[in-house]
């Protein structure tokens, strides 16, 4: 380990300005003792990298890597790190933390993804503990405790009492530790929301940690400014910053094509100098489109402030279930919904979830009178199918309904859906139940999604179309009604997912009656 040529400064200082240049940088330091913690936590993680690429993270250390490393070195309180997809970001602020808990006694560092939970906990598994077991086969030669159980996980140092924790991405869980180093990485996805729940919980968590303690944002574009700490941290002059992106004042326009990207990412994008290929990046645009290209590649983010989309993110993420999305269920109905111009479509359904009986019997005294001790049941609600597009979507919902046997719900007032009815009852023997809802029913479905994300009364797992549908939704509104709209800025964005679920949910049977529960088998 000591004998690894970057140790060197010379070598080091080398090998980290050879590659492109970040937009805008804060002035970087390097010292011995951090130029070792880098290497030793590149050693710790080396068998990260896989054979077919070489099999030694040590032996494919990047340019942007060494900079992000001494951008915190100087060890400034406030730092954000803003680098694109495939630019060995994350894998860079691994190795910082890691390294300074074997080199550092007692350094307590923390690292989280403002997302989910569930994604931080599988980053962390991936890059970090899955390296280290490849590492060490026999678990009685491992120098460090990985922790994973009663709710717990990250890294435990023995020799030194150093610790790396993983935590969920809310104040609670932040709040109730100390750290020297704490990364808050995907800062770009985060709402206001958020922000203000877990900075409020953050701050104060240094307090008793001392000088050189550090609070590091980290992520790519975001679709927004306003209200973003990671936004206003890359652009405070005391902070420790790196930047690869685009420049502020970028106009939309000017990302909308690849023939206007590709040159953009040629000429800013580190990962380039050996860790992708623009090839690969090519065939991605068309996958992401123009914006969230823009954003998770290009460092852009968006001018509309947080609070215009129309669902907190805090609510979202307390409302996603761990675990796999449910099959197996009994499903009480089965709705569809298609984009305006028929870009996207989904088809969802909905059911009750009577966790432990309770909801049953609650259901039951308000029949009798007594609804002095009644609530609803809580409703799980699943995408089916989604797909780019809406041809043949009638064989889909065919093959749906004859599999469920439940009436087929959708907007009456919506051209495509209407179309889409159409074509299926043309080919469908014997010809299914339809059940157009008029536009008031819509506006009232589209809340009672809203309130059962706000009250905690509903239940989804991660599906990434129906993840980015409830992160981009905007709120329209339509006389008093508060409607899912489509940003202004994205006509083809897909809110096709919102709109199914909400259609399923709105036609759920009264929970009195006994058809409306079924047994619940999940994976």
């Amino acid at each position: 380990m000591l004998a690894h040529p970057l140790i060197e400064e010379a070598a080091w200082v080398e090998l980290r300005d050879s590659g492109r240049d970040p937009l805008d940088i804060s002035p970087v330091v390097t010292s011995y003792q951090t130029r070792v913690e880098f290497l030793v936590g590149a050693w710790v993680l080396d068998k990260l990298v896989p054979p077919r690429l070489g099999g030694s993270l040590l032996g494919n250390l990047q340019p942007q890597m060494l900079l992000t490393a001494d951008v915190l070195a100087a060890e400034r309180f406030a730092n954000a790190v803003l680098e694109p997809r495939r630019s060995s970001k994350t894998t860079s602020l691994w190795c910082v933390l890691i390294g300074r808990c074997w080199m550092r006694p007692v350094y307590m560092a923390g690292y989280t993804m403002l997302t989910t939970a569930k994604k931080a906990g599988e980053r962390f598994k991936l890059d970090v503990r899955d390296p280290i077991r490849r590492k060490w086969r026999d678990p009685k030669g491992m120098p460090v405790k990985l922790m994973e159980s009663n709710g717990s996980l990250g890294i435990e140092f023995p020799a030194n009492g150093s610790k790396l924790a993983v935590l969920s991405p809310n104040g609670d869980d932040v709040r109730s530790g100390a750290y020297d180093a704490l990364v808050l990485d995907e800062g770009g996805e985060a709402e206001p929301d958020m922000w203000d729940d877990i900075v409020g919980a953050v701050v104060p968590s240094f307090d008793t940690r001392g000088p050189g303690s550090q609070l590091i944002y980290a992520g790519t574009g975001g679709k927004y400014r306003d209200g973003s700490h990671f936004w206003a941290t890359l652009h405070d002059p005391d902070a420790g910053r790196i930047r690869f992106g685009v420049a502020d004042d970028v106009s939309d326009d000017q990302l909308q094509t690849w023939e206007q990207v590709g040159p953009i990412i040629e000429r800013i994008h580190p990962g380039l100098d050996g860790l992708t290929t623009i090839e690969s990046i090519r065939r991605n645009f068309p996958i992401l489109g123009w914006l969230r290209f823009a954003m998770e590649y290009l460092g852009h983010f968006g001018r509309a402030a947080g609070n215009d989309t129309v669902i907190a993110s805090a609510g979202w993420i307390k409302t996603t279930q761990p675990g796999g999305v449910p099959t197996g269920v009994t499903s009480q109905a089965l709705a569809f919904a298609v984009h305006p111009g028929g870009l996207w479509a989904s088809i969802a359904v909905a059911w009750y979830l009577p966790d432990d009986g309770s909801d049953l019997a609650s259901a039951a005294w308000a029949l009798d009178g007594d609804d002095t001790e009644a609530r609803p049941p809580r409703v799980g609600f699943k995408l089916l199918h989604h797909q780019e597009g809406n041809a043949h979507l009638e064989r889909k919902l065919w093959q749906y309904v004859k599999q469920l046997r439940l009436p087929i719900v959708y907007d009456g007032g919506a051209a495509q859906e209407k179309s889409v009815v159409q074509d299926l009852m043309r080919v469908a023997r014997p010809r299914p139940t339809t059940r157009p809802l008029t536009f008031g029913e819509k506006a009232v479905s589209h809340t009672r999604l809203l309130n059962g994300i706000t009250h905690d009364t509903v239940a989804h797992w991660e599906q990434a179309p129906l993840d980015k549908a409830a992160s981009g939704a905007v709120k329209r509104m339509a006389g008093k009604s508060v409607l899912f709209g489509i940003p202004d800025h994205d006509p083809t964005f897909d809110i096709t997912p919102l709109e199914a679920v909400a259609a399923a949910i709105y036609a759920l049977p009264d929970p009195g009656k006994p058809e409306a529960f079924g047994p619940i088998v999940a994976t």
